[in-house]
């Protein structure tokens, strides 16, 4: 099974406290251990995030997407790029094994 992790925050406080990492750990081991699941798939635009979950926990970049390049394919009017405008930081699609984890 695959766990789907789309959010995660931590106080700007706590950051210097490798909380962040940690908790990330700590829900990555909970799910597996207690629901069985192999991998996490985590979607993120967020640099720390994105280190946190490659570094840290050992996870492979499956893919990186830039919104502005998107092409979403309509039915009615052909291609639509509705982010052309983004200037943020690219998308990072992250596959963790879960066995691989302390």
């Amino acid at each position: 099974m695959v766990l789907f992790i789309i959010a995660g925050a931590t106080r700007f406080k706590h950051l210097d406290k490798n909380l962040a990492a940690r908790l990330r750990t700590h829900l990555c081991n909970y799910a597996r251990d207690t629901k069985g699941f192999q991998y996490a798939f985590i979607q993120t635009c967020h640099p720390a995030t994105r280190h946190i979950y490659v570094k840290n926990m050992n996870g492979k970049e499956k893919t990186i997407v830039d919104p502005a390049t998107w092409l979403w394919k309509k039915k009615d009017d052909g291609l639509s790029q509705p982010f052309k405008d983004y200037q943020g930081v690219p998308v990072v699609n992250i596959l963790v094994k879960l066995s691989e984890l302390e």
